[in-house]
């Protein structure tokens, strides 16, 4: 399967919400799952799935990779977006994606919660939600007999 999970990391060594998803979606669908900026370009990729956090502001280094990204490393997004109320706007990625004519698959918002010392944890629920999604992105791009 020609698909990569990318996630935001705030911090190196701790694993942030966007990263917990990550890890769970690559496991799920045994693909390669890394960072923004991967440590490997996305190359004719038919899907990347991105997971961060927008609490306001995108994380400037997601910002500068999708700049980056163009039809030739990937012809569809989907975006898993953690949110204090669940709004799946994308933001200011969604006019670079337009512009560089990567089509974006569908946006996932999950709402997680922001305190004064941080987001909260996932839950299982939102896990089962975000994987959810993603088996429907996967089922609209990919062939069926191509994912056993």
């Amino acid at each position: 399967m020609k698909m990569k999970v990318l996630y935001t990391q705030k911090k190196e060594g701790k694993k942030d919400n966007p990263e917990l998803i990550g890890d769970i979606l690559s496991r799920a669908y045994k693909v390669k799952g890394d960072k923004v900026p991967p440590a490997y370009p996305c190359e004719n990729e038919i899907l990347v799935i991105l997971c961060f956090e927008n609490y306001g502001k995108i994380d400037q280094k997601l910002v500068k990779f999708c700049q980056d990204l163009s039809t030739s490393r990937a012809s569809n997004v989907a975006l898993v977006i953690l949110s204090k109320d669940g709004n799946a706007d994308a933001g200011e990625l969604t006019g670079i994606f337009q512009k560089n004519g990567v089509k974006i698959a569908g946006t996932c918002g999950i709402a997680v919660p922001k305190g004064l010392f941080g987001a909260k944890t996932v839950t299982d629920a939102d896990t089962q939600k975000a994987k959810a999604f993603c088996d429907k992105m996967i089922g609209q791009l990919f062939d069926p007999s191509a994912l056993n």
